[in-house]
């Protein structure tokens, strides 16, 4: 796989026409044809009746039913999660087409890179080797005690480097391998008397990206007195701010969730997956970034943090779920109590219990919230003014005005005082007269902008609020058709199926027991006016962000009436979007 590199559009259609898309996409999707198109179930979207068709003439695909749509390189990047510079480069290999380099220089680092994760693999084929080797008893009676399992084992390519000082470069020796490449991928080291192993006597964790190439080590001591942990340095292919352990595994199941499980340690990773939980990453001991964050955004939107629970583990947790969040995922947290880890209560639970605790994992503002009530003690006066300092400071960053106002509510009911007083000093220390009602300054502050809500907490609670209003007076149905708007506007599920019962003037026991739970809230604090305004903003920020989208995947193919007709579609839908006044 070659490096990230502007291909001239020449070549990329010479890519293209070489392929045929029938064929390709036949690989993942059972095609039939109809007539002089080829028909089948989306792999994008669960479907009974196949709306998704290829065109084999037009070398393009598109599903009726979720709208997708490209030629055969959006759909290599869609299905296998792939930059567009990978997927065409994957068509070219398949098809032996020479892979063009921007420069000499170009082509000298990336022939470099490969070197070191060649080596990488070989290194990790030896540890994999020893682990099973009468050396590696130690380490197998070490692996066996916490529960990881031959097949584990074998499934992450766990290995154990020997306790001797050369063995891998005596390895290496045998094997022809330049020892100053092995040097640069971190692996050996010059000492005063020649080249020595990195890892000693240590069980050894293989490190692939998300590709499944060899990019790095950890090794975890089996003795005292050394550190605990040792991890490949920082190299041409290894950088820990950019990977995450795991995902080459749990890259198809996260895909299939739309959900990432986010761990530790790579012990933490090993056991969830054990335990059928196979959507599962670590942040390999380093504190979370916003590229771990884009890297994860291509396969999943949701994410649940499951650090440990010592004080280091909350500390590590409150900073990754702002990172999270202000990356556009939607962050939960699965909480564990004292020194607990996830690795220690997955084996020492059952798999019930397993689901029980992350099925329960919070919305991270309100684990955000109960975290400061915890550390302080609200019973007496000077802890609950101490607390309600904290909580302000959070709640004023909230830019979302409902969001503000839910999470307001619910740190003064954790907090015990009146949720007026607590608003009114979140506005002061916003800057924002507190007489005027919460929801007029909302609107105010997002009447000229699409970025109204950036969670999906904040998007379900704008649906509650619409619903709870439309319960009221049936008659608003009238406006949010004037609008528009239709069931497939609702995201949450509940809510899509009571608007469709509402809508028809119907009912069932489902919805009965929604509209029930809804009529219990208290009254709504807003107009149906201000309402109807948050969602229209809401389905406008969705609407460009799709279309963003598809105009990301198609910036590249310059070639094509099709395609040229399909931008020209997107941008004038973008354009008519952005000018409508919501």
């Amino acid at each position: 796989m070659r490096g990230i590199a502007r291909f001239s559009d020449e070549w990329i259609e010479m890519v293209k026409s070489s392929v045929d898309i029938v064929q390709v996409i036949g690989r993942k999707v059972q095609l039939r044809q109809t007539g002089r198109n080829f028909v089948g179930l989306c792999p994008f979207h669960d479907e009974r009746t196949p709306s998704f068709s290829v065109n084999p003439e037009r070398q393009f695909y598109h599903c009726f039913g979720c709208q997708r749509g490209g030629n055969v390189i959006n759909f290599i990047m869609e299905t296998e999660h792939l930059s567009f510079p990978e997927a065409v480069t994957k068509l070219a290999q398949e098809q032996g087409i020479p892979v063009p380099s921007l420069s000499p220089q170009d082509e000298r680092r990336e022939k470099r890179r490969e070197q070191l994760r060649e080596v990488n693999q070989l290194a990790a084929r030896f540890y994999y080797r020893n682990l099973r080797s009468p050396d590696g008893a130690k380490a197998r009676a070490y692996l066996d005690s916490r529960g990881i399992t031959q097949r584990l084992a074998r499934d992450f390519y766990l290995g154990y480097a020997p306790e001797g000082w050369d063995g891998l470069v005596r390895f290496f020796e045998r094997e022809g391998v330049d020892l100053h490449i092995a040097q640069a991928a971190g692996l050996i080291s010059r000492g005063s008397q020649g080249y020595i192993d990195y890892f000693r006597d240590r069980i050894m964790f293989p490190i692939c990206d998300h590709l499944g190439r060899f990019i790095g080590f950890g090794g975890r001591s089996t003795r005292s007195g050394q550190p605990k942990y040792l991890n490949t340095s920082e190299t041409e292919v290894f950088n820990k701010s950019f990977v995450l352990y795991g995902l080459n595994w749990a890259k198809e199941e996260i895909k299939a969730q739309d959900q990432a499980i986010i761990v530790e340690g790579y012990t933490d990773v090993i056991s969830l997956f054990g335990a059928g939980k196979k959507n599962v990453v670590a942040s390999l001991g380093t504190a979370f970034t916003a590229q771990h964050s884009k890297l994860l955004k291509r396969f999943g939107s949701q994410v649940i943090i499951a650090f440990d629970g010592d004080t280091a583990g909350q500390r590590a947790t409150l900073k990754s779920m702002e990172i999270l969040h202000e990356n556009g995922l939607q962050v939960r947290v699965a909480s564990l109590g004292g020194d607990q880890d996830p690795d220690t209560f997955v084996r020492t639970s059952s798999s019930h219990e397993v689901d029980q605790w992350l099925n329960l994992a919070q919305p991270f503002r309100e684990y955000q919230i109960d975290r400061i009530i915890s550390q302080h003690d609200v019973e007496t006066r000077e802890g609950k003014l101490t607390a309600s300092t904290e909580l302000v400071s959070i709640l004023a960053k909230l830019d979302n005005a409902i969001e503000r106002d839910e999470y307001i509510r619910y740190g003064a009911q954790r907090l015990g005082v009146q949720g007026s007083s607590l608003a009114a000093d979140v506005a002061k220390q916003r800057g924002i007269d507190s007489q005027k009602p919460v929801y007029n300054r909302h609107i105010a502050e997002t009447r000229s902008s699409t970025k109204l809500l950036s969670g999906a907490s904040g998007d379900e609670l704008i649906e509650r609020e619409l619903l709870r209003c439309l319960l009221g007076n049936p008659d608003h149905l009238l406006d949010l058709q004037k609008n528009g708007i239709t069931a497939h506007d609702f995201q949450n599920p509940d809510y899509r199926h009571l608007f469709v019962l509402l809508s028809q003037n119907q009912s069932d026991e489902r919805g009965t027991v929604i509209a029930n739970q809804l009529y219990a809230l208290a009254e709504p604090t807003a107009s149906w006016e201000e309402y109807l305004k948050s969602f229209l903003l809401t389905l406008k920020k969705r609407r460009l962000e799709k279309i963003e989208e598809k105009l990301s995947s198609l910036e590249n193919d310059r070639k094509g009436f099709d395609t040229q007709m399909e931008l020209y579609r997107l941008l004038k839908e973008y354009y008519d979007i952005l000018s409508n006044k919501y």
